[in-house]
């Protein structure tokens, strides 16, 4: 099994893009609040960058590799200016021979990420340890109901909140045999010493971003909680990705999502995603595949 999702992890985001000269369609609102796409440079580090996340303290960019020797591996940098980090290299405690990805951290430096390195004692993907100077200790897997027991699926994304205590999760199913996702959502649990649990509200919270015709995924909260930032890929011939983002009040249910419409000005088609924002809500930064055929992290400012 750890061999057969260590392919599939790898060869999902090459499977999934497709281009097409069909119009766009348009399922959503489409404000312009994020404008003036800009790419950010990583000194010091040549390839593919994906999944991004910037640390709530503002210093560090996280992010992941696509394919390689060992996989997909975590890496970081130190923030130089808002489109100019340093590389400081991969992440020391976490990476292994298969899939690391998927990065997020809170505020007390507890840091989580998504692995297949245990798939074969079960389907639990969400790892966590304490971040010190880029060296990751105290590893160990997240348990709970944030584990997906029914059969064909798996998480896929993590995310955790500023104060620790409310986990997003993607999670994504695959039938028998197949390498590409047929369904996937996003979910809500909370912390409980530790463990993290799916909230009681979990499906009402979410009842205008999940449906059955696209797969929603990388889920992100703003700092202060009323705002959800995620993917969507519609599960359609050809797949039309989207980034997209919904606010809610205290602890209501997210709203009609509207969607981040710059990344595509050129190219409806393009392969767009994994949005996160940083802790004042004003730049976004999101992975795309360059006109090279590398995936690259661009920023957007919220007007």
């Amino acid at each position: 099994m750890k061999k057969h999702f260590k392919i599939l992890f790898s060869a999902l985001p090459v499977l999934l893009f497709t281009s097409c000269d069909k119009e766009k369609s348009k399922s959503h609102t489409e404000i312009p609040d994020f404008v003036n796409e800009q790419q950010v440079l990583i000194q010091g580090y040549q390839g593919d960058a994906m999944e991004p996340f910037i640390s709530k303290d503002d210093k560090y960019l996280f992010f992941n590799s696509l394919d390689g020797e060992n996989n997909k591996d975590i890496y970081y940098a130190s923030k130089i200016n808002d489109t100019s980090f340093l590389f400081l290299g991969e992440v020391k405690g976490v990476n292994t021979s298969f899939v690391d990805a998927n990065p997020t951290m809170d505020n007390l430096n507890n840091f989580y990420f998504i692995s297949t390195r245990d798939l074969d004692s079960g389907n639990g993907t969400v790892f966590c340890g304490k971040f010190d100077n880029g060296i990751i200790t105290n590893l160990h897997k997240i348990e709970g109901s944030v584990n997906i027991v029914l059969p064909g699926w798996i998480n896929m994304g993590v995310e955790i909140s500023a104060d620790g205590e409310l986990m997003l999760i993607s999670n994504a199913h695959f039938s028998t045999g197949a390498v590409i996702p047929d369904a996937g959502n996003i979910h809500m649990t909370e912390n409980e010493g530790g463990i993290f649990n799916l909230t009681a509200d979990d499906n009402a919270l979410f009842m205008n971003i999940n449906n059955d015709k696209s797969i929603q995924y990388a889920g992100e909260l703003s700092a202060n909680g009323h705002e959800l930032l995620y993917s969507q890929v519609t599960l359609s011939v050809p797949p039309i990705f989207e980034l997209l983002y919904a606010v809610r009040e205290d602890n209501g249910i997210f709203g009609t999502p509207v969607a981040i419409t710059e990344p595509f000005k050129n190219n409806p088609y393009s392969f767009v995603e994994a949005p996160t924002l940083s802790s004042d809500g004003k730049r976004l930064y999101y992975h795309k595949k360059n006109e090279n055929g590398i995936f690259c992290i661009y920023m957007l400012t919220r007007k």
